[in-house]
């Protein structure tokens, strides 16, 4: 019975505690709605918004929650002003006065009106977005979030890469889709040899020569590098770069072994008696025919030069009247304002720069035809002649030519 009593008794205090634990959190909730309703009167909706998300958290009433989302509706937070809102029907359900179920109907149907929407992807997936420096959440995708019309500051970052920044500018109603890829961070390689004046090469590709100057940037991942100079062995090392992250390599370079060449042997002196002496007068070699090739270059090249310089001249012609009639719609719409004459001249400008081009082009390629044209004259006029007799005078030993 005694067991029985006190347990009634542990049971009751309980009870007790616990409502009163719950009547101090509604009445701190009530002054922490007081101190928002005050703040809302000033216009300081951050402010009201962070003391109505600690009601709520306290003690959340139908006041509550849609004066939260107004707050959240003034600092353009429209997101979590449509899921409060949502939150508001769904726990107050058929309990929710009719006077704030219509201004909350009201509310949700302003914010649609004014919103736009913007989807995020990420590469890679796990990247962190911030929109006006406000985390809103993780990729590879993102929302659609809701945002007010305007220009968003959207950040991307993940550790081990570069953070990506881009302004997105929304109007009410639209629908934005954003794609941002993060480049992975370089690692640096802080090279060190026992030769001065080497060539660096970091996958076949030279970047330096030793010493160098400062630690090489290098994208994560394996890399081969080599060491090069005149008089040493060349050498080669893998090394894992990582991103972030500096690390430290020494090569060091052997001097090349000379080979000497075995002494040659001094060949047997013929003998006094075996001397003969001979005198042979060899033919002059032909002169040689000149090819009829570079004349045909030649006169093919001055027909280019005139044809290329025909074209360039018409097409430049063209952009010089195009240039002037560019110069009078820019003074008109200069004058009036007027957005079909700034199409015109747009039209215009495109129209000019590609005659322009096209002149140019021309223009060089004449240029380079005369030049071949200037070749192909200087080798057709050269004369190669015919080469003197060669004599030579030979002995059994000797042979001399002269």
């Amino acid at each position: 019975m005694k067991r029985q009593v006190r347990a009634l008794c542990v049971a009751v205090l309980v009870t007790c505690v616990s409502w009163s634990a719950v009547a101090g959190e509604k009445e701190q909730a009530k002054q922490l709605f007081d101190a928002g309703l005050k703040l809302m009167r000033m216009d300081d909706f951050a402010g009201a918004t962070a003391d109505f998300e600690r009601s709520v958290a306290l003690y959340p009433t139908q006041n509550s929650l849609f004066n939260l989302a107004n707050c959240y509706k003034a600092v353009q937070r429209y997101t979590d002003a449509l899921n409060v809102l949502a939150r508001l029907r769904r726990q107050f359900a058929d309990k929710l006065k009719p006077e704030i179920k219509e201004a909350a109907d009201r509310q949700e149907r302003e914010i649609q009106s004014l919103v736009a929407r913007l989807t995020i992807r990420t590469a890679p997936a796990d990247a962190k977005v911030k929109v006006d420096g406000r985390e809103v959440g993780t990729g590879p995708s993102l929302g659609p979030l809701m945002l007010g019309p305007g220009d968003h500051e959207v950040e991307v970052s993940r550790l081990g890469y570069q953070d990506v920044r881009r302004s997105v500018q929304l109007v009410s109603g639209a629908e934005v889709a954003e794609t941002f890829n993060l480049v992975a961070e370089p690692g640096h390689l802080a090279l060190r040899t026992n030769a001065d004046g080497a060539s660096v090469l970091v996958d076949g590709k030279e970047v330096g020569k030793t010493p160098l100057a400062s630690a090489l940037a290098l994208q994560a991942g394996r890399h081969v590098v080599t060491v090069e100079r005149s008089g040493y062995e060349p050498a080669e090392r893998s090394v894992d770069v990582t991103a972030g992250a500096q690390q430290d390599l020494e090569i060091q370079l052997h001097r090349q072994m000379i080979a000497l060449a075995p002494a040659a042997v001094p060949a047997a002196q013929p003998a006094l008696a075996d001397f003969g002496l001979a005198t042979t007068v060899a033919p002059a070699p032909e002169a040689q025919p000149r090819s009829h090739t570079a004349k045909i270059v030649m006169w093919s090249s001055l027909a280019g030069v005139v044809a290329a310089g025909i074209v360039a001249g018409v097409y430049w012609k063209i952009a010089d009247n195009r240039y002037q009639t560019y110069e009078s719609l820019n003074t008109e719409y200069g004058a009036k304002g007027d957005p079909r004459v700034r199409s015109n001249r747009d039209a215009v400008g495109n129209e000019l720069t590609r005659d322009s081009r096209i002149a140019l082009g021309f223009g060089i390629g004449a240029g380079a035809l005369a030049v071949t044209a200037v070749v192909a004259y200087l080798i057709d006029s050269s004369d190669k002649g015919a080469e003197p007799a060669r004599v030579s005078l030979s002995a059994t030993g000797f042979n001399v030519s002269f």
